[in-house]
């Protein structure tokens, strides 16, 4: 069972335990096969003629540097030809491996000849799977006519429906026939192949193994093979080796330990071991014993719970350190199952511990930052839209703000900017900011090539960039300009990493535009992109270093035959580890199976055997895993194999170690945890106590500058809105109204809330402009007959106010939802004069004044005596003359009000209750009641009799002008105007109250879409 140590040092390794019986020879598989191939051969001078074949072209340097040590103890010998079984099935074959672009062009060259009507776009989509599955069934040597018979037959039984008439489609037909004439496809590509002595992997090992077999039936002397360290083999592999060992020139040996090879064993890492045993005619001697290193050997085992993917490569360094520091000399393999975290281990490794290391794995060329700016120039001109005439059908395309922004935003174009600022010429400098200005300052949702490239004052970045592509020669031409471009900023840095990105990227485009035929091919630009894509997913960017290195880091697949003294294998997750189960073939399963070509569950066997492969003899052993719902990982469930080491392998080896520990992460380091299981509840407790801290971590006092700003503010004017602010989170006031932060601009494609609000304002205040007395001393109420003319006039009045708002701006008012919510607006405005007439006492109405500022002074007096004078004002919506003379002020609220929200004065309560809500708190109820009272204020002020403040929500008509009830104000006989004065010292003194520091609501739904949350980290 796993273990627990609260006291295990931070990173540290745990000795071994001592072993109780006589352990096993752990000698690295491949320095005991140098030191028998020298024994056996070397005396006899016989080594030099041998050819020796491993899995991978690193085994192939790792075995040479065994023979050159294996040698040294005897005397000089000459060494044998080592080579990859990759590499000697294609010498073997006598042909050339073609590119994969070509190969595809080839192809679809061949399907032209068959099906004319054959469009480029449909063939881009299928056609690098159907040349796998060729690939495939040459390598594994299925009857090619067997195959496709058995294909043609399967799929004519499902063009019958049973029990009704067959009426083939005309895609129907066409479909069906793709399969009938799959082997005359197959035929053919193989014939235009061999004339030119060219071949795809697959069929380089099919005519390996007949070259093999032909050389032994005419009786030439053949070399001596040896087979070393393989796993999974194709059926031309395995016909190859048998064909040799039966003519007595062939050896194998296997790497395999009794663990999983033994009778019986439910784990699959043997499964193909026991049948070449078989098949092979193979003594267990050749399996190593096979030997009991898994459950003898002893080992440190230590499972690592990690919280997210992207942290793996900082705990593998510091994994790597700990261990270099403990045995400088140890040999040790950093494993990446998922090759997106190279670049992540890599600027993970610690550069004192570690100063060399050796990177076995190419760098895929879609992970590296170069890619992410192709992808993001494809999705400018896939994401845009074309415009233009019906007539000619030609459409200018017009690209959409957000792809361009983030475009320009990008770390290479960034890096040629600050080049350009260096130059002499003027024109260049800040080019990409004033582009990226420019657009929001335009509001421009949709922008044209033209457009972009005024923006940039005509530079040839911008054509490269945003020019039009018409077809795949426009692509090739705009990426030959930008890397041209590109290269300017690193020709002073030519070791630097964006130097051979921009190099790798170049070949690529370059490959591409000497084969391909744009003007042929007719090709699209999004099936451009996913041709271009396929052939970025096989090109790798190779790394240099010491190929013998003490630390190596690479992927599974290259560990093969490879021992080492300390593993670290990242991302042992299910669906990482082993690979997910995916039918990556456009035969049918069935076919498969029946044909004996590989399926998933061969390659999880073979994922398995070097997993376990990999295990055998290292004594310290580090599994990193994500977590269950963690961010980055697929599932979070932890991978089969980490399953079969506790509930299996544990049990079955007293001298292993097994530690289940989870990392802990904090602002400066990271951290051990000795179980798992208390992840969850310390992250918890840590949340929680973050939570806490956030709440009042940041403060602010009323220092002396502080507070002389506070009243220059309050001298200059102060808003219901920004009383209501300041009660709601002083921290939001402060950076808005006196630190003055301007919020990030950004371009707006539909009306926001405000300015929804402001269309149907103003369409209001048009309609009702001829009722006003402000305007028109003698202007008529209005009364029911006035109705019907004002509802007319109400989507008219809304447009006028929609194009208004969108003046200056690309994004139109009729289209999209600036068109829903126009109507919307509309809507809102003509149910508003419809409620009128239904409406107790609406009419008539007197209008005295629209949009009127009201604007009052107030001297305050402070604890010093000073009388401050501090300025209110507002806007009112609406001043109404009600029946009796005196005045309504009438707030419009397009959001849903209910009159409930307005009762601040609770039945049975004292007045002083009532109060204080109404000077402390911070809810959305008391900030519409103070509203409506300092509204009301304003207008009493001026001598004017209010008897009334009102909201009137747009939402909710049937409930009329909303009043709050203030009485409580004057509920000790008290008068408004003075008790209100009185009131309002009280707040400015809250505000001026050094003794009160500005600090963060703790409400945090408040700051869900506040502009300032990134400043006080919410």
């Amino acid at each position: 069972m796993p273990a627990s140590h609260s006291d295990l040092p931070l990173f540290a390794a745990a000795p071994p335990l001592p072993p109780a019986v006589p352990l096993p020879d752990a000698t690295p598989f491949l320095a005991r096969i140098a030191r028998e191939l020298v024994a056996q051969y070397g005396p006899t001078g016989e080594l030099s003629d041998l050819v020796v074949v491993v899995p991978t072209r690193r085994a192939v340097v790792y075995l040479q540097n065994e023979l050159s040590l294996a040698a040294e103890a005897g005397q000089a010998v000459w060494s044998p030809r080592v080579a990859a079984m990759e590499d000697y099935m294609v010498e073997l074959a006598g042909v050339q491996v073609e590119e994969p672009i070509a190969l595809q062009l080839l192809l679809f060259e061949i399907l032209r000849d068959i099906d004319p009507q054959l469009e480029f776009d449909q063939f881009v989509g299928w056609s690098a799977l159907l040349l796998q599955d060729f690939s495939s069934l040459d390598q594994n040597l299925a009857s090619p006519r067997k195959v496709f018979e058995y294909l043609s037959q399967a799929k004519a039984l499902e063009r019958w429906d049973l029990g009704a008439e067959f009426q083939p489609q005309t895609t129907t037909t066409a479909y069906f026939r793709f399969w009938d004439d799959l082997e005359k496809v197959y035929r053919r590509l193989q014939k235009r192949m061999r004339q030119d002595r060219l071949a795809y992997p697959g069929l380089a090992y099919r005519l390996a193994q007949r070259r093999v077999r032909e050389r032994l039936e005419t009786g030439e002397e053949l070399a001596r093979h040896v087979f070393v360290g393989l796993g999974f083999l194709s059926k031309a592999e395995e016909r190859l080796i048998r064909r040799l060992r039966k003519a007595g020139r062939a050896e194998v040996y296997f790497d395999g330990d009794a663990f999983y090879l033994e009778g019986g064993s439910p784990n699959r890492a043997g499964q193909h071991l026991r049948r070449y045993q078989e098949v092979l005619d193979l003594p267990w001697e050749n399996f190593g014993g096979p030997a009991e290193l898994l459950r003898q050997l002893p080992r440190t085992v230590r499972l690592v719970g990690v919280a997210n993917a992207s942290m793996q490569g900082k705990v593998a360094g510091q994994l790597l350190a700990a261990s270099r520091q403990a045995n400088p000399h140890a040999k040790v393999a950093v494993v990446l199952p998922d090759e997106t975290l190279l670049l992540p281990v890599l600027h993970g490794l610690p550069p004192r511990e570690v100063p060399e290391y050796n990177v076995t794995m190419g760098l895929n060329f879609q992970s590296t930052p170069l890619f992410n700016l192709v992808d993001l120039l494809f999705e400018v001109h896939l994401t845009g839209v074309r415009e233009g005439s019906q007539e000619t059908g030609y459409g200018v395309p017009r690209y959409h703000h957000l792809a361009v922004s983030k475009l320009l935003q990008h770390p290479f174009l960034r890096r040629y900017q600050g080049w350009l600022n260096q130059q002499p010429d003027p024109t260049g400098h800040g080019l990409l900011d004033r582009v990226c200005r420019t657009i929001i300052k335009r509001h421009a949702v949709l922008l044209t090539a033209e457009e972009l490239v005024e923006m940039g004052g005509g530079h040839e970045l911008l054509h490269a960039l945003f020019a039009t592509w018409d077809n795949c020669d426009d692509i090739i031409r705009a990426c030959y300009t930008l890397i041209d471009l590109l290269k300017k900023a690193y020709q002073d840095q030519h070791s630097a990493i964006e130097a051979e990105y921009l190099y790798l990227f170049f070949t690529l485009v370059k490959r591409l535009d000497s084969v391909f035929d744009c003007r042929e091919q007719r090709l699209s630009v999004r099936s451009f992109r996913r041709f271009l894509y396929e052939q970025m997913k096989s090109t790798r960017l190779p790394f240099s270093g010491e190929p013998i290195a003490d630390v190596q880091v690479m992927g599974l697949l290259e560990t093969r035959a490879l021992d080492f003294d300390h593993v670290i294998i990242l991302s042992c997750n299910e669906n990482v580890l082993p690979a997910p189960k995916r039918h990556s073939s456009l035969f049918p399963y069935d076919v498969l199976t029946t044909f004996g070509l590989p399926t998933y569950a061969d390659h999880e066997a073979a994922t398995a055997h070097q997993f376990w492969r990999l295990l055998q003899r290292a004594r310290q052993v580090d599994l990193l895993h994500i977590l269950p719902g963690a961010e980055g990982t697929r599932t979070g469930e932890r991978s089969r194999f980490l399953l079969q080491l506790e509930n299996d392998l544990a049990l079955q080896n007293p001298a292993l170690e097994l530690l289940d520990l989870t990392v802990s992460s904090s602002a400066d380091s990271l951290e051990l945890l000795a179980d798992s299981s208390s992840f969850n509840e310390a992250n918890s407790q840590q949340l929680t106590a973050n939570s806490s801290k956030e709440a009042t971590d940041l403060v602010l006092e009323k220092d002396a500058g502080m507070l002389l700003a506070l009243r220059e503010l309050l001298k200059k004017g102060l808003s219901p809105t920004a009383l209501n602010q300041y009660l709601s989170c002083s921290l939001r006031f402060y950076f808005q109204r006196i630190a003055l932060f301007k919020e990030n601009e950004e371009v707006e494609e539909a009306l926001g809330p405000d300015g929804f609000g402001t269309v149907v304002h103003e369409a209001l205040e048009e309609l009702l402009t001829p009722f006003s007395q402000q305007q028109t001393p003698q202007a008529p109420a209005l009364t029911a007959a006035d109705i019907p003319g004002l509802v007319a006039q109400a989507p008219i009045m809304v447009a006028q106010a929609l194009r208004k708002e969108e003046a200056g701006r690309h994004a139109r008012a009729d289209e999209g939802l600036n068109h829903v919510l126009g109507q919307v607006a509309s809507q809102l405005v003509r149910r508003y004069f419809e409620s009128l007439p239904e409406q107790a006492d609406a009419l008539p109405l007197r209008v005295q004044s629209l949009e009127e500022p009201l604007q009052a002074t107030v001297y305050v007096p402070l604890p010093d005596g000073e009388k401050l004078p501090v300025s209110l004002f507002g806007l009112a919506d609406r001043v109404d003359q009600l029946p009796n003379g005196e005045l309504r002020v009438v707030d419009y609220k397009t959001g849903l009000v209910q009159a409930h929200e307005l009762k601040l004065w609770k039945k049975g309560e004292a007045p002083a209750e009532a109060v204080q809500r109404l000077l402390t708190d911070a809810t959305p109820s008391a900030d519409k009641v103070r509203q409506l009272w300092l509204y009301r204020f304003l207008l009493t002020q001026q001598g004017r009799p209010a008897a009334d403040a009102a909201i009137i929500s747009l939402r909710n008509l049937p409930a009329g002008p909303m009043s709050a009830d203030m009485s409580f104000l004057t509920a000790d006989g008290q008068d408004f105007i003075q008790h209100s004065e009185e009131l309002l010292g009280q707040l400015v003194r809250r505000i001026l109250d050094p003794a009160e520091p500005i600090r963060k609501t703790d409400d945090l739904d408040k700051c869900q879409y506040c502009a300032y949350r990134g400043i006080c980290a919410r």
